[in-house]
């Protein structure tokens, strides 16, 4: 198999969990450091999928290092003050308010009837506006892309960088967050959107399309799709109340789609079978020129589609007394991406047996 100048054009989809998002930079710290270089075509997220794919694209420094950044420094919640507080309490502050991510609505205070939200994300506009740069945001590569729910129509939305005359800005990150009651509604061109985890967690219908335009559709150039289960389809039964919640939300949050090899096979047969029917039309015109006319819009468009010819799922392993969302404890913080970490590893994240593939050369 040809390779596009010895790159693989790689996709990468995140999932949205709150605080869980510490595990998706664990996950990614594993991947750079397996793969020197390395550059995405794409990066896709919601909610916490979506503040860590704006700063894996965006980011003013080193994507990996300011990643780390924002989860150990700007997202966790601490009491230097009160280290004797117990573990169970200290995994509850954040109901308190998160300082790099929101606040108690004050209007709680004043007027609690007109109020739409327990909190504001203001302090979010503030950690993103210090870690992202809006015109590396809206780069060419690695495309960043965001979805959230227009509230209204009930319709779920993409934004990246052709949304708009500004393009993907910090509004639409925060948007992509915006999961009720908790947060407010994000108002976007006088539009009202939330959490795009409400209606899919998993982005991975954009990802897909922008492998399908890499290398400018050439169908030799190899493609490759990495996504981050936070929310497992399979689990144990559970046990306990626990572990009944634990698995509740996993359930509310999971991707609805097992990806495993037979779900790429098929795309990848569809795929093949499509351009070999293409390349009989082309013989056959000569002597059946009506043939011609079978090319309509509709068979256009399935010549779009491209093989996915590497594929890798990072599953979540972590424990039920990690999966609390609204945990951003120092400490569950760390071991978070330290699971993170240790699943990509064991999981086989660095690894490509792609034909072609030139050792440590991957990227858009």
């Amino acid at each position: 198999m040809a390779v596009d100048g010895g790159r693989i054009h790689s996709a990468i989809v995140l999932q949205g969990g709150g605080a869980l998002g510490a595990y998706e930079c664990g996950v990614l710290q594993a991947l750079y450091e397996s793969r020197p270089d390395f550059r995405p075509v794409v990066v896709t997220g919601i909610s916490s999928g979506a503040l860590n794919a704006a700063v894996l694209g965006g980011a003013k420094d080193d994507p990996v290092s300011a990643l780390t950044k924002l989860w150990r420094n700007r997202l966790t919640v601490s009491a230097p003050f009160l280290t004797w507080l117990p573990s169970l309490v200290d995994r509850y502050l954040s109901v308190l308010g998160n300082p790099g991510m929101y606040r108690l609505n004050p209007q709680l205070a004043f007027a609690p009837w007109r109020a739409a939200s327990i909190y504001d994300t203001a302090p979010l506009g503030r950690t993103l506006a210090d870690l992202v740069d809006t015109d590396k945001l809206n780069a060419e590569h690695p495309r960043v892309v965001v979805g959230a729910i227009n509230v209204a129509s009930g319709e779920m939305e993409y934004f990246d960088r052709d949304v708009g005359p500004r393009g993907l800005t910090i509004d639409h990150v925060i948007a992509s967050g915006s999961l009720p009651p908790g947060f407010p509604m994000a108002d976007l061109d006088s539009h009202p959107y939330w959490d795009g985890g409400l209606f899919s967690n998993l982005p991975l219908a954009p990802a897909i399309n922008a492998l399908e335009e890499a290398a400018d559709g050439d169908r030799s150039a190899i493609r490759e799709l990495i996504v981050v289960e936070l929310f497992p389809m399979t689990a144990p039964v559970p046990r306990n109340l626990l572990e009944v919640q634990q698995r509740m939300v996993q359930l509310q949050y999971t991707s609805r789609l097992r990806l495993d090899e037979e779900f790429f096979d098929k795309i990848g047969r569809f795929a093949d079978m499509v351009a070999q029917v293409d390349d009989l039309l082309a013989q056959a015109e000569g002597q059946f020129p009506r043939a011609r006319e079978l090319r309509d819009e509709t068979y256009q468009q399935l010549l779009e589609h491209r093989r996915i010819d590497h594929f890798s799922v990072v599953t979540s392993t972590l424990r039920p007394d990690l999966s609390l969302a609204v945990d951003f404890s120092r400490s569950t913080i760390d071991e978070r991406i330290r699971t993170g970490h240790e699943d990509a590893v064991k999981q086989g994240i660095g690894q490509i047996d792609s034909p072609g593939l030139r050792p440590g050369e991957t990227g858009g």
